[in-house]
């Protein structure tokens, strides 16, 4: 199966549609426009002791002004790691290009919503080896159109750093990003979430260079 990509001609209606979204349109439109500085929220749900896994959610809310993300990143807090014991069933960048990993297993899944369509784009994300160091991410996403995101995972001191780049320059109501939890679930706490306030990391590009990044508190249901 060839690998996913828009249809040209989605990609003209989205470009087209960027002055309705004030991302790239006339001078009036940016300045009526808020600063860029989308909104995120991050939850873990789900078991919160030393040794379990929750599953972890990223939201993003864009706002006028802010649906020209060219990239997106989150440094987890440091009470999570990575279950080694997880990695033994990755992608290959060859399995991701003939079957988009069908069979493998997923790292989570993800949602986009545009002004575009309808309905949401959505579908699973996969941690891909073979590009050397760390593995990559993939997110293949179906619905109304078919893409393939791409993103990296790294390591900032002793945390976990994961994104998306080089999105497509298109108007974004959301983006939302579930990390599986459970026993499948690729992070595992290291201590209890309930004890101490945990911080994250955003971060956000712009494809017109601006930057945004905040400290994210991590919601937990104690």
């Amino acid at each position: 199966m060839a690998r996913r990509r828009l249809n040209p001609a989605l990609l003209v209606a989205w470009a087209a549609s960027l002055l309705l979204a004030g991302c790239g349109g006339d001078s009036e439109t940016r300045k009526a426009a808020e600063p860029f500085a989308p909104g995120a929220d991050l939850t873990a749900i789900g078991g919160t002791a030393r040794t379990e896994k929750p599953e972890v959610v990223l939201r993003v809310e864009a706002r006028p002004g802010d649906a020209a993300i060219r990239s997106a990143a989150v440094t987890l807090p440091a009470s999570f790691l990575v279950d080694q014991t997880a990695l033994g069933n990755l992608c290959s960048e060859r399995e991701l290009e003939e079957d988009d990993c069908a069979g493998r297993k997923r790292m989570g899944v993800a949602r986009v919503r545009s002004p575009l369509y309808g309905e949401a784009l959505a579908g699973p994300v996969y941690a891909v080896s073979g590009s050397g160091g760390l593995p990559r991410l993939a997110f293949v996403l179906g619905g109304p159109a078919e893409l393939l995101l791409r993103g990296r995972i790294a390591v900032q001191g002793s945390r976990l750093k994961a994104g998306v780049e080089d999105v497509p320059e298109t108007p974004m109501r959301s983006f939302e990003l579930r990390i599986d939890g459970g026993p499948p679930g690729y992070l595992v706490v290291s201590r209890d979430l309930c004890r101490a306030e945990a911080l994250a990391h955003v971060s956000f590009t712009s494809h017109s260079g601006e930057v945004y990044a905040q400290r994210l508190p991590l919601t937990v249901d104690c």
